[in-house]
């Protein structure tokens, strides 16, 4: 039997795409939160992450992500000092 790990992170996230985490074996589930503690706006995607193309991820608003095994995930703001709570499950 596997084991699943769970992990658990605040990831401040600035105008430059910024890591939030990446798919541990078999894949890991990212489920994010934007703490909206400024007037940042969030997106979610990959290393090329930009506000014009990345996912946004609405102010005190959850999202659920299945990202694949040794994929990144990455977030960036319209402005510096956003703040993602990161809950990571997956693994073994």
């Amino acid at each position: 039997m596997s084991e699943q790990k769970l992990s658990s992170r605040q990831v401040t996230v600035g105008t430059a795409a910024t890591p939030l985490g990446e798919g541990l074996v078999t894949g890991s589930e990212f489920h994010l939160y934007d703490t909206a503690s400024g007037n940042q706006t969030v997106f979610i995607g990959g290393a090329n992450v930009t506000t014009s193309n990345g996912f946004e991820l609405h102010k005190n608003t959850h999202i659920t992500i299945h990202v694949p095994e040794r994929v990144q995930l990455y977030a960036v703001a319209d402005n510096a000092g956003a703040v993602v709570s990161v809950l990571q499950i997956g693994g073994i």
